[in-house]
């Protein structure tokens, strides 16, 4: 029954010992991970013949990494350059719905800026029927004031837009 129990060795003081040589006694020395790799691939002569499917499987396995990466890259720029694509025929029809619509309105200002040249005639040709001058009475001198006052200011108002479509028309 004695060879049962364990005997334990005790100290004599109540400190535990320390290991000797600063705790490195009992550890191995650890490689880092390229040294690893190169121990595996290229080993030393006296461990002997390893064998190479460990070798093969790690090859194997980079080479899935890798073609796994590439196709994700592959796959990713395609969605990105469809997007692109997507979003390029957008802004095109968008455009071409803004083109419409200046090119409408663009005729709109050509015949506007038509009807006051047709109106400016009409009231030129009256003057020189009539034989009166612009010096006339203060009444119908402040009508004509006021008619051509508001002439000039639709011709600048269609100028401005002329010119604005004009640009539209030229940036596209």
């Amino acid at each position: 029954m004695s060879d049962k129990y364990i005997r334990a060795s005790s100290t004599p003081s109540s400190t535990l010992q320390l290991p000797k040589q600063g705790g490195q006694e009992g550890r191995r020395k650890r490689t880092g991970l390229f040294r690893s790799l190169f121990t595996t691939l290229v080993p030393s002569q006296t461990e002997g013949k390893r064998s190479l499917w460990p070798m093969v499987i790690a090859i194997a396995a980079w080479i899935g990494l890798a073609y796994a990466g590439y196709a994700f890259a592959v796959h990713t720029l395609d969605k990105q350059q469809e997007y692109v694509n997507q979003r390029f025929q957008q802004v095109q029809e968008e455009n071409q719905k803004q083109m419409g619509a200046l090119t409408d309105q663009l005729a709109l200002v050509q015949d506007e800026m038509k009807t006051v040249q047709d109106g400016l005639s009409n009231l030129e040709e009256n003057l020189q029927l009539t034989g009166e001058t612009i010096g006339g009475t203060n009444k119908t001198k402040e009508a004509l004031q006021d008619r051509i006052d508001q002439l000039n200011k639709q011709l600048v108002e269609l100028k401005a837009s002329l010119k604005k479509l004009e640009d539209a028309a030229r940036a596209w």
